[in-house]
């Protein structure tokens, strides 16, 4: 027997050595032809009455196996299928399952009689789904064609029943698309549209009318033809995956985790092209997949429907009349086609009409809209396409199931030929979850939802300013177009906003709106960004910002897109939202656009202002000399960002520094799993650094730091925290203050601790690098200071690393801006040198760079 398997695992290996569709049809007709000659040569070898034995039993395929392609992790699933008389030795099957387990297969072999086989079809749904596609292989073929006698009285004694439970499968699967893991780690058997889905379509085929051929379907009119090819190009691709998979691992499930994506990319010989990584231009096709295969399925479910619904004849119709030509009848839109002209503007019309009355559509409707979709090919300019599809957005409600099936049946892509290229996209990251197509409709569901008040408890700005927009038509568009940039790679939103003047022209837009939806898609990242990336103290920053947006009316639209844009990319979102002072940055262009750009005396008149509202703050501290005092000792920059109770709090703080013998005082304002902590100490090197690098110690995750070193030498670090373990219950904040003082007198090294701390991290919680570090120094956006971006991966200590090195280069932080996207960072440094001038020396910058990336990266990452 061991030659036999030796043979087996050298021709399975060889088949498998070729990654081609065809490999997946050889690897299936390998296995029956083991499967025959194991089990002929049983029985063969059996000293009893052979032809006795031939005719007790068959050997049955089920699932995979059953449908003619399994992948070669796939497991083997047989039935051994015996008469009641039947004196077949259970061990006597060792000599079938042995020798193809030794050879790389993994068997599921089960054995039934008919009747054990009926009894278990009444208790248990799956195994019933699974006799469904029994494939006899060797044997009595006489016992499957009885199985399948017995199983058809099964169906016909509960038919309407089976095709509801099947039915329900497929929705409880469409559940899974609430969960992120399943945008970001998809399941290639259990997604929505995939390859459950097209079992599915199968099983229901069998259990309505008995077709176990899909081009039968077509004869019934389940499904066309396109249909059918599409699915079965589906699943040949889906099993393929499957088997490359299951060779990179020993994961028997068919979740395509993260770290394999970019491994699966590389076997199936994907390069990278301009724009797109390899393993994105992988998932683009497997999402492509899904969503196809899940129209499919869902116009498969609605036509089996309706075929079992008794319904009169076409011409015995009768509903309640809706327009000329159509009519509605169990809410669904009914076209009579001889009395509705096939016009661009008559298909889009009825989608709006879908909207607007919450209504389905009819299985002639939707073959008359397949039939005619073409027709939007040829609309460019027509006015009244435009006038209905911006009807059809507007009306549409918030989970958008008319314009969903609008982009379902291509008509979008038709008018906007531009989307195709970015159809199925997806960011290769774990913050950004959803494919382009995807995230384009859940940003225009969040824009309706803000208007409709669903945020008004937790965002009551956002929602006054959408409620107060006259017709959001522009900013829907634009949300639907935002990214439509990235099918050019890097710059994707001046990039998209190039786009929009030839779309424009297509869809009939007037100049002006042209003007709106172009600079909204052109400029939809300048909010996050520069409330991310930027010190919101920069008056240089806030001006370029309101000389890009240009109007208050253009302001509004952008903060609000900027808000739906981030809802829409995943769970992790609106944390990033709330830790992102967006309202901040906005409030401040928007005072600029109506006030006009500050000069030096409404600045002046702006800190006497503060001073005046800080004396009120500390009556009971100061008096007006020494409040004259202090304020002259501080810098232009603090007094430009803070808030009157804050300088009045540091103010405090001050004094009650100077008058004891701490090295330092501080205050910690916590608020759920966030934190502020304030230190005012006396200018000591590399301070900002430092402190940062305690608080990693304690695990705390820094989200911002602002430092401010003040005439006196008085030194202000504020660091925005989020909290271990999600809530700041937990945290022993006197131990931190300890911590703070050892390190502020000489106490603590900080290096090996930090080193020791990352050392205990778990390996799980330890993010890949999937992309060399990136170290920016700009010049040029800042008069006063160098602004440093940096680009890695977080890790424990990384600010402190980053500030250790600017220390010993002598360059001072005075801003640090932490933005975090799961387990990737940007971290914005405003800088100058020890002399207070911008970091200019080319040589020091040089240094800069090459030192930071060795930190991030390692040797191996060094320019030459």
């Amino acid at each position: 027997m061991h030659s036999i398997s030796e043979s087996l695992r050298k021709q399975r290996e060889q088949v498998l050595s070729d990654s081609s569709e065809d490999a997946l049809i050889r690897h299936t007709s390998l296995l029956e032809i083991a499967i025959i000659s194991l089990y002929n040569r049983l029985v063969n070898r059996l000293s009893q009455d052979t032809e006795h034995f031939r005719s007790s039993a068959a050997v049955i395929g089920l699932d995979g196996f059953a449908r003619g392609v399994i992948g070669p992790g796939q497991p083997v699933r047989i039935l051994f299928l015996m008469t009641d008389s039947a004196l077949w030795n259970a061990s006597w099957l060792d000599e079938i399952t042995v020798p193809l387990t030794e050879a790389g297969w993994t068997v599921d072999l089960r054995r039934e009689t008919i009747d054990s086989l009926m009894i278990a079809l009444e208790g248990d749904f799956e195994a019933f789904l699974e006799l469904l596609e029994m494939r006899y292989v060797s044997g009595n073929r006489q016992l499957l064609e009885q199985a399948e006698k017995g199983i058809e009285g099964f169906i016909e004694a509960r038919r309407e029943e089976l095709l509801s439970r099947l039915y329900g499968t497929v929705k409880a699967r469409e559940g899974r698309l609430q969960k992120p893991e399943s945008w970001l780690e998809p399941d290639l058997q259990d997604n929505p549209g995939a390859l459950s889905d097209i079992v599915a379509i199968r099983l229901a085929c069998r259990i309505a009318s008995n077709i176990r051929s899909l081009d039968d379907a077509i004869f019934m009119g389940y499904l066309v033809r396109r249909e059918v090819d599409f699915i079965r190009h589906a699943e040949k691709s889906y099993m393929r995956l499957l088997g490359l998979l299951r060779s990179l691992s020993d994961k028997s499930s068919g979740v395509l985790h993260f770290d394999e994506q970019g491994l699966l990319a590389d076997k199936l010989g994907y390069a990278e092209r301009a724009g797109y990584l390899p393993v994105e231009s992988l998932m683009q096709e497997v999402f492509q997949l899904f969503h196809g295969v899940g129209v499919v399925s869902a116009e498969f479910w609605e036509r089996l429907r309706e075929s079992r619904e008794n319904l009169p004849a076409a011409g015995e119709m009768r509903g309640e009349p809706l327009e000329e030509g159509l009519f509605v009848l169990n809410g669904k839109i009914h076209i009579q086609t001889d009395r509705y002209p096939a016009t661009p503007g008559h298909l889009v019309h009825l989608f709006r009409l879908a909207a607007e009355g919450g209504l389905g559509f009819a299985n002639v409707t939707r073959q008359w809209v397949h039939h005619h979709r073409n027709a939007l090919n040829s609309s460019s300019g027509d006015p009244l396409v435009k006038e209905e599809l911006f009807a059809l957005i507007r009306a549409d409600s918030e989970d958008l199931p008319a314009f969903r099936r609008f982009c379902d049946n291509g008509l979008f892509t038709a008018l906007i030929p531009e989307l195709a290229a970015v159809y199925g996209l997806a960011q290769h990251d774990a913050f950004h979850l959803y494919p382009i197509h995807e995230h384009h409709l859940r940003t225009l569901s969040e824009l309706k939802k803000i208007r409709a008040g669903f945020y008004s408890a937790a965002e009551p700005e956002l929602t006054q300013i959408a409620r107060g927009i006259e017709d959001p038509v522009w900013l829907y568009l634009a949300g639907l177009l935002h990214d439509i940039g990235k099918s050019s790679g890097r710059g994707h939103a001046a990039k998209g906003g190039e786009m929009i003047p030839a779309i424009a022209r297509r869809l009939g837009l007037e100049p002006e709106e042209t003007s709106k939806v172009r600079f909204l898609v052109a400029q939809h990242l300048l909010l996050m960004d520069s409330a991310s990336l930027r010190d919101l103290a920069d008056q240089e920053m806030l001006a370029g910002c309101a000389a890009a947006v240009g109007s208050s009316e253009l302001l509004d639209l952008l903060v609000l897109l900027s808000y739906a844009d981030m809802l829409s990319t995943g769970p992790k979102a609106r944390q990033k939202w709330r830790d992102t002072p967006v309202l901040a940055l906005y409030n401040s262009i928007r005072h600029l656009l109506e006030k006009g750009e500050p000069s030096a005396r409404a600045i002046t008149e702006r800190i006497e202002r503060l001073r005046n509202q800080v004396r009120n703050e500390v009556l009971d501290l100061v008096d007006e000399a020494q409040l004259d005092s202090y304020f002259s000792q501080l810098v232009p920059r603090y007094l430009l960002s803070m808030q009157p109770k804050a300088v009045a709090r540091h103010l405090r703080m001050w004094r009650h520094l100077q008058s004891s013998d701490t090295p330092f005082v501080w205050e910690v304002e916590s608020s759920g799993d966030t934190a502020e902590i304030t230190i005012v100490s006396w200018e000591k090197p590399g301070l900002l650094s430092r402190c940062a690098g305690l608080l990693t110690l304690h695990s705390m995750n820094i989200l911002g730091a602002q430092v401010f070193t003040m005439h006196n030498g008085l030194i202000l670090l504020i660091f925005q925290c989020r909290l271990p373990g999600g809530a700041g219950g937990g945290m022993d904040w006197n131990a931190v203050r300890l911590d703070v003082e050892r390190l502020l007198l000489g106490k603590m090294a900080l290096d090996y601790r930090i080193a020791e701390h990352a050392r205990r991290r778990p390996a799980s919680q330890v993010p890949m690098r999937t992309a060399p570090s990136q170290v920016l120094v700009d010049n040029q956006s800042s008069a006063m200071y160098t602004i440093l971006e940096v680009y890695t991966v977080d890790r424990v200590g990384l600010l402190y690393t980053i500030g250790r090195t600017l220390f010993e280069l002598q360059i001072r932080i005075s801003v640090a801006k932490i933005t975090t996207k799961i387990d990737q960072v940007a971290d914005v440094f405003y800088v100058r040198t020890h002399q207070g001038e911008k970091v200019s020396d080319p040589e020091q910058i040089d240094e800069l760079k090459r030192a930071l990336l060795f930190w991030l990266d390692g040797p191996a990452e060094m320019p030459a």
